[in-house]
């Protein structure tokens, strides 16, 4: 068992090494290589500006496969969202095998967005855990309730999209489904909220940027 002292130095080191990072960070350094700490580009080497503006909804893919490691990368990233008192109540299905994407298809999407969704590489499944995100303890903090699970979901999956196009796959977050199929194919929980379907792949076909609002429309700064 370490001594008072003992416990003082290392607190004490701590305090020194956590200053020093702070103050390198300041000054716009960083003595850590081997962390990926780049604040503008992404693995692939695009910013972040340029990642949100390239990262589009595709509704026509090209034939490819993606490994379970790259989907768990893909993952990881998405899991630096933010969540209710870091809850992290998100959970994501992937149907990645073949038998697998085609019930999906035929059973549980509607026509247009098995169409859609055609060829793509993985169908994923993006859940949430109720009762937790937006509770404390086993009563709702506000008058939201579970809207924060879908909430903190709903960040996850934005992660998600921004993760996969920063590694090169195209995504389309799908929201009409037959959820009881869902679950059953995939094996998800009854508990569990099913919000979405998000396909991941290739385009086969560049997808071309619809108009945004402007600005003023939706910003209101007081």
């Amino acid at each position: 068992m370490p001594t008072m002292k003992e416990k003082y130095m290392t607190r004490r080191r701590f305090v020194e090494s956590a200053s020093a990072a702070a103050a390198l960070a300041a000054a716009g350094c960083s003595d850590n290589t081997n962390e990926n700490t780049n604040s503008k580009k992404g693995d692939d080497g695009m910013e972040f500006t340029e990642l949100i503006e390239v990262r589009r909804s595709v509704r026509r893919y090209a034939k490819s496969e993606i490994s379970k490691d790259e989907m768990e990368k893909i993952v990881a990233d998405a899991l630096n969202a933010p969540s209710w008192k870091n809850s992290e109540t998100t959970r994501y299905y992937a149907a990645v095998g073949a038998e697998t994407k085609a019930r999906m298809w035929k059973e549980a999407l509607p026509s247009f967005n098995a169409a859609n969704s055609a060829d793509a590489a993985a169908l994923v499944a993006v859940t949430f855990v109720p009762g937790e995100s937006g509770f404390m303890g086993s009563d709702p903090a506000d008058e939201l309730g579970n809207m924060w699970g879908a909430y903190d979901c709903g960040l996850a999956s934005s992660y998600f999209v921004l993760a996969a196009k920063n590694r090169g796959w195209d995504t389309l977050i799908m929201g009409i489904r037959d959820t009881a199929k869902v679950k059953a194919i995939l094996g998800i929980p009854a508990v569990e909220t099913l919000m979405s379907i998000i396909a991941v792949g290739k385009a086969a076909v560049k997808p071309v940027k619809v108009p945004r609002k402007p600005v003023a429309e939706v910003l209101k700064a007081i």
